[in-house]
């Protein structure tokens, strides 16, 4: 099994409720979310600290900006571990708290 994965290891595809996260073809977890619009991200747990979250929350924002969106928006972020990734990434909390924001250029 892989021990760290990167952006480049990792693919979503479009699937019922979001996309499937995919480490060299094998699924991995799920994003529920369309473009500019994430609610959830669930990878199973022999992925997790490996590095797939922050490769899923970075190729989501990739795949966001192709749709021409502007922003990507979140609910709260349900970890610690996930609002590390996303302060990392640039994301801002939202001054009413009801998730995180990250702008598109």
């Amino acid at each position: 099994m892989t021990e760290s994965v990167g952006s480049e290891d990792l693919t979503l595809r479009e699937s019922v409720g979001g996309y499937s996260i995919l480490v060299d073809g094998e699924h991995i977890g799920m994003i529920e979310a369309v473009p500019g619009h994430m609610e959830y991200i669930e990878l199973e747990l022999n992925w997790e600290g490996k590095g797939a979250g922050r490769a899923a929350v970075q190729e989501f924002v990739r795949l966001s900006r192709r749709a021409g969106e502007s922003e990507v928006r979140t609910n709260n972020a349900t970890s610690e571990a996930m609002e590390h990734i996303l302060e990392t990434e640039g994301f801002e909390r939202r001054d009413d708290g009801s998730g995180w924001t990250k702008q598109l250029n």
